[in-house]
């Protein structure tokens, strides 16, 4: 990244030009794509014992010192040691670096926000006129903010505020938020009177591991179950007609959303217009407009975290889950009961839970029967029988989705575009016009047998006709038989039960 040091004021340059302060070149500092951060009053002491035990120094300046997500902790301007995490010691370890030096100061924060005051404008400025612009553009559609209770996203609220008060602001509690968050963001939102407006999950987290098993990197199941399923259920709900989000996502957090454009959509929430106001910041320019504009900030970055989001995210990496077992043991204590749980019942021994293993978790799908089909006497028809009767409500439910339904005190018949069901008792009998529609249904009765009402296919329908009700799936007399729901394949879009159970109840021919 891009990256100046001023030796006269001792203070980074956001754009490695001349510094606001003295007027003297930066010195362009060799630093990597990694951000930088200031290290907070906690997360000092952390560092205090790392260095401590590392034999390096006693402590760091009081004055600031920054921090990258490489390891490096800079002081005046310099990389002086680089802290990384031992997997095997389980613990942080120091090294130095040749860069290394003991006179050190520690940086003036008051004097490096005035060397960036005309940077940090000119990004103000940028982004008003975005947001100003976005909202004209996208009259039309409700406006709103998502909120994290993360830096970025607060200050992406504190610019839309600049322009828009009164719109909604959104909080995806997922069930695994730190309680410093929930409770930062409830106590923001009444400090700025906000039109605040929190959604939960159709199901809590924990429980969903018991039946999908722990997320993984390969297996991430949460983001669907957790925010997409809730997110899409409150803008059906609330705005029908579609939402304009803006959100604290920035380019420089990944290099998957390096690729992002300052508008765009995600097909997961199909009724969603994602605005991004601050894309091309980075985590300073954020640090130090925070500081300048005196925006309230979650008191969790104070102990050193990058992110503050789901604290069981196995994206996470083991220093940074070390960290939030440091403050919170009690949360880990329940997460490795249920990895203790899954890899006693799966044959994984304790390190797979203690070392983090079981963040790269891939499993095997294993298939057991549960409805059997056969040919029938007359052409192109299949007699299937489920053998779980307690399961055809919701199969009945499912199958709605193919055409116009009939019934009488005997049987139901669904009957649409290429296909023609007939559902007496425990049995199923099926026409269909080609190939494709018959590997439709048997992969929407599979999803009828398997669903775990989660809710995360509710956002494949584009005109809300699928819903969740106490817990199940509900297909409204408004669907227009368009087969989306069953057509999303993808693991972004597909069935969260089909794509990541361990155990899945299928058709045997």
């Amino acid at each position: 990244m891009t990256l100046g040091w001023c030796d006269q004021c001792n203070v980074p340059v956001l754009d490695a030009q001349e510094c606001g302060v003295c007027g003297k070149q930066s010195r362009m500092m060799r630093l990597c794509k990694a951000e930088v951060k200031p290290i907070f009053s906690e997360e000092r002491m952390l560092f205090h014992e790392i260095l401590v035990h590392s034999g390096i120094l006693d402590e760091l300046p009081r004055k600031t010192c920054f921090y990258n997500i490489m390891g490096d902790v800079i002081v005046d301007g310099n990389k002086i040691i680089r802290v990384t995490f031992d997997q095997k010691a389980m613990s942080w370890r120091a090294t130095k670096t040749r860069e290394y030096k003991t006179d050190l100061n520690g940086t003036d924060l008051r004097k490096a926000i005035e060397a960036n005051r005309h940077i940090l404008q000119e990004k103000e400025k940028v982004s008003l006129e975005f947001i100003d612009e976005t909202l004209k553009q996208y009259r039309t559609v409700t406006p709103a903010v998502s909120f994290s209770g993360g830096k970025d996203s607060a200050a992406v609220l504190w610019l839309v505020r600049q322009v828009m008060k009164d719109l909604d602001v959104i909080f995806l509690n997922t069930t695994i938020e730190f309680d410093e968050t929930v409770s930062y963001i409830r106590t923001l939102m009444s400090a700025w009177e906000s039109k605040y407006v929190e959604t939960l999950p159709p199901r809590e987290f924990f429980d969903l591991c018991d039946e999908l098993g722990p997320p993984s990197c390969y297996m991430k199941w949460c983001c669907k179950t957790q925010k997409f399923a809730p997110l899409n259920r409150l803008i059906n709900e609330r705005y029908p007609r579609g939402i304009l989000t803006f959100s604290g996502i920035r380019k420089r957090e990944s290099n998957i959303r390096k690729g992002f454009q300052n508008i765009q959509r995600n097909d997961a929430i199909p009724k969603q217009l994602l605005a991004f106001p601050i894309n091309d910041w980075s985590s300073l320019d954020i640090w130090l407009y925070t500081f300048w504009k005196g925006i309230p900030y979650n008191k969790l970055y104070d102990y050193g975290f990058a992110r503050v989001g789901c604290w069981a995210c196995p994206e996470k990496s083991l220093g940074n889950l070390k960290l939030a077992q440091r403050i919170h043991p009690e949360y880990f204590d329940k997460l490795h009961s249920v990895l203790l749980s899954y890899a006693k019942k799966h044959s994984y021994d304790d390190d797979w839970v203690y070392t983090g293993k079981w963040r790269f978790r891939s499993t095997k799908f294993m298939k057991s029967a549960a409805c059997t089909s056969q040919l029938c006497a007359r052409d192109n028809e299949l007699v299937y029988s489920i053998e779980k009767p307690e399961l055809m409500t919701r199969v009945g439910e499912f199958l709605k989705v193919f055409g116009k339904v009939s019934k009488n005190s005997v049987m139901t018949k669904i009957v649409g575009p290429g296909i023609d069901i007939t559902i007496v008792s425990n049995r199923l009998r099926t026409r269909v016009e080609d190939a494709k529609m018959l590997v439709a249904f048997e992969k929407q009765l599979a999803k009828a047998m398997n669903c775990v009402g989660c809710g995360a296919c509710v956002g494949s329908c584009p005109n809300g006709t699928l819903k969740l009700v106490d817990g199940e799936i509900a297909v409204g007399a408004t669907c227009a038989s368009c087969l989306r729901c069953i057509q999303a394949n993808g693991l972004r879009m597909g069935c969260v039960s089909l794509n990541y159970r361990h155990e899945v109840l299928s058709v045997a021919h």
